[in-house]
């Protein structure tokens, strides 16, 4: 076991961000969540990412909250969580069934095997099986984690910390990514071994085509980069109409630069996505830039402008390099290495989904390329419903202008997953899930307190979920 610089500045960090109050350590969480391919422990070729560190943590925290009230859960946090208790059902007994039936007799291509086709090999159980089990357990603690202490915040209070929580780890992931960027074009310190100590990830970072840098900023790889700042767009397009303020439009342009400076498929997916999403907002006038310019602001644009026009002089000055990263990336995808690996991995999914009648192998048995074709080839239509159930029952909950920019986040995330990141364990994902359901397990005791009041005054009350 080996303790990287990563894990000597945050293994402490993370022990004293894990007792602050719930607002700071949700900042805490989305920062270090946002670091993916460090590690604050490495085993062998197995890295603790310090997402999931502090989240392993702040579960400890509400087990331990959980302990000392006698042990007493929240019965509708439960309640909210039964698609995903249903989940896990059905990813052990897919695994069960695979195992009786399927072993030996099916081909899978493995997460770990990286879309090479020439490692095709018969299904058998694995350590991937395990390690997406473990995950999906830890991510399942999380939630809940989220939704008992959601349950405890005023709705106004945890919907500004869940808001400045979100708006931390974007701002730290636009700062890494600028940071890199004047590191690779102007020289400046990056301190690459830091962001990059997972002994379980292969080195990425300061990739180059055509003669420019693609960018990964804390991320794996460029397309992860493409992944997290979909989502964040999306939320920053959508904060915008609630906060029409200098951060909300420094945030919009920091995503957008992070995105096209990456050059990454999924990076001009999340564009095309997020161009039809400002479309339609601006066609049903939900954003109509009305707002009264201050210093502030006008610094804002004028700032944004000056970086328009140094980045058209620089795309004229680069023209014929970043055209060829354009057909590599987009118009002649279809003819790369890469487009052809994946889409065999896909393939493999449907064959593997047609040979078990819809059963699946198992969770982690088979990666790929997108979400979608990864949870049915492993888990079958039984977990793809499931799991859709309660991706469903977040993304419908908008009960306010002020909560449809976290719903806006995951469904972006969800959009990109449904085209490339087959990782079901992206903490970012269920990071934007758990935030949702607090929010909703907060909004659900304030209208609770407000119907006890409304009993106690000689109403009658209806039946309701308490605690158990």
């Amino acid at each position: 076991m080996t303790i990287p610089i990563t894990g000597a500045l945050l293994l402490p960090l993370g022990l004293i961000v894990a007792v602050l109050p719930w607002r700071y350590s949700l900042s805490g969480l989305m920062v270090f969540g946002m670091m993916s391919p460090a590690a604050v422990v490495n085993v062998g070729n197995y890295g603790l990412q310090p997402g999931y560190y502090l989240a392993m943590l702040l579960i400890a925290r509400t087990m331990g909250d959980v302990v000392t009230s006698g042990f007493t859960f929240n019965a509708r946090v439960f309640w909210e969580m039964r698609s995903l208790f249903w989940f896990l059902v059905t990813v052990l007994a897919v695994l069960f069934i695979a195992l009786c039936f399927f072993q030996g007799e099916v081909e899978t291509l493995p997460g770990s095997f990286g879309f090479k086709s020439g490692l095709v090999h018969p299904f058998h159980l694995s350590r991937e099986n395990f390690t997406q089990l473990f995950y999906l357990l830890l991510n399942a603690f999380l939630i809940y984690s989220f939704g008992h202490y959601g349950a405890m915040e005023k709705s106004n209070q945890l919907l500004r910390a869940w808001d400045i929580a979100v708006t931390c780890g974007l701002l730290f992931s636009v700062f890494v990514c600028v940071w890199q960027f004047l590191s690779l074009y102007a020289g400046i310190f990056f301190p690459a071994d830091f962001f990059y100590s997972n002994a379980g990830y292969s080195r990425a970072d300061s990739q180059s085509m055509v003669g420019l840098f693609r960018i990964n900023g804390p991320f794996e790889e460029p397309s992860t980069l493409g992944y997290n700042l979909s989502g964040y767009l999306m939320f920053s397009w959508s904060r915008l109409e609630c906060r029409p303020t200098v951060l909300s439009i420094f945030m919009i342009a920091g995503c957008i630069f992070c995105l096209l400076v990456s050059t990454s498929t999924t990076a001009f997916l999340g564009l095309f996505l997020f161009g039809w999403v400002a479309f339609f907002d601006m066609a049903r006038g939900k954003i109509r830039f009305h707002f009264t310019l201050s210093a502030g602001k006008l610094i804002a644009i004028g700032s944004i402008g000056l970086a328009l026009a140094a980045g058209i002089i620089a795309i004229a000055a680069n023209w014929d390099a970043i055209w060829l990263i354009l057909q590599n990336t987009l118009f002649q995808k279809s003819a790369s290495t890469s487009f052809k690996q994946r889409s065999f991995a896909d393939n493999l999914a449907l064959q593997i989904f047609t040979e078990t009648y819809g059963i699946g192998v198992g969770l982690g048995s088979h990666k790929a390329n997108s979400l979608l074709l990864t949870i049915l080839s492993n888990t079958g239509v039984a977990g793809l419903l499931t799991i859709a159930a309660f991706f469903y029952r977040r993304i419908s909950y908008a009960s306010s202008t002020a909560t449809r920019p976290f719903v806006l986040m995951l469904l972006g995330l969800l959009l990109i997953h449904l085209f490339s990141n087959p990782n079901l364990s992206s903490l970012s994902l269920w990071l934007s899930l758990g935030g949702l359901l607090a929010l909703q397990m907060s909004e659900y005791s304030r209208g609770r307190v407000a119907h006890n009041y409304a009993a106690s005054m000689g109403h009658q009350p209806r039946p309701t979920l308490g605690t158990v």
